[in-house]
């Protein structure tokens, strides 16, 4: 499922279908187009074709989970200059999550200030880095 936005695009890699709808709507009502996918290859295989500005990936993503996800997305040519990484968790798991290459972590619960802030800080680290 994919929505038009003027912001651009950004993918939802979670397993649970209320996280994708809830992030989705707060993605939505501020302007991003979104695209949803279920496990780690699935998200890994759409951004490789969409090339999203950003993507939200659960760190327990089933057959492929969020920080290998991340770390292939950071190693790939094709996406590792385009695709901002912002990696989600019950777990208290930000060491492993920088280590893995992210730009930002969201420890859930998710609030709706919070995924929005975090994706435009990491925009603006990306933009300023390069």
């Amino acid at each position: 499922m994919e929505d038009t936005g003027k912001k651009g695009l950004v993918m939802i890699a979670d397993s649970d279908s209320n996280v994708r709808a809830l992030v989705g709507r707060f993605l939505t009502e501020s302007g991003y187009a979104v695209t949803f996918a279920t496990n780690g290859y699935e998200a890994l295989d759409a951004a490789r074709k969409s090339r999203p500005l950003a993507i939200f990936a659960d760190i327990l993503l089933p057959r492929l989970d969020g920080l290998a996800l991340c770390r292939l997305l950071k190693s790939d040519p094709a996406t590792a200059q385009v695709v901002t990484v912002i990696v989600l968790s019950v777990l208290a798991a930000e060491e492993k999550v920088k280590r893995a290459g992210a730009d930002a972590y969201i420890q859930k619960p998710l609030e709706r200030s919070r995924i929005l802030a975090t994706l435009e800080e990491a925009f603006t680290r990306s933009n300023t880095d390069g």
